[in-house]
């Protein structure tokens, strides 16, 4: 089992390893950085990312008063299946902007360390 301090430095390198990634792929495919945080493609992605999001505000109160482990499963999952639907839609609608490429280096980087988070405090 990982240290506090090991975990801590591990996560620091994982992001500053997806930062650099996503900085060589954005010079190499020509991929513009957003003005927004996120925009969405058409109204139906709005709307599904709009329910996920008011789900995990849902789940976050009910783990307050319930503090059980599986709602901090059920969390991942949601943002797992939130980047994947992100990434599936802008590779769908939006081929040419190549978006796509950032969000699943952002997909894997988030599975990297929930499942570290798994492995470690399971």
């Amino acid at each position: 089992m990982m240290t506090v301090d090991m975990y801590i430095a591990l996560v620091f390198l994982l992001m500053v390893i997806s930062f650099v990634l996503q900085y060589f792929l954005r010079r190499k495919y020509n991929i513009t950085t957003p003005d927004r945080f996120f925009k969405f493609v058409n109204n139906t992605h709005k709307w599904i990312e709009i329910f996920l999001f008011v789900l995990v505000i849902i789940i976050i109160g009910l783990f307050w008063f319930v503090q059980h482990w599986v709602w901090v499963y059920l969390l991942i999952a949601i943002g797992v299946v939130l980047l994947s639907l992100r990434a599936y839609v802008e590779y769908k609608y939006e081929r040419e902007e190549r978006q796509y490429i950032i969000t699943l280096v952002n997909l894997v980087t988030s599975c990297v360390l929930f499942g570290l988070l798994l492995v470690n405090y399971s």
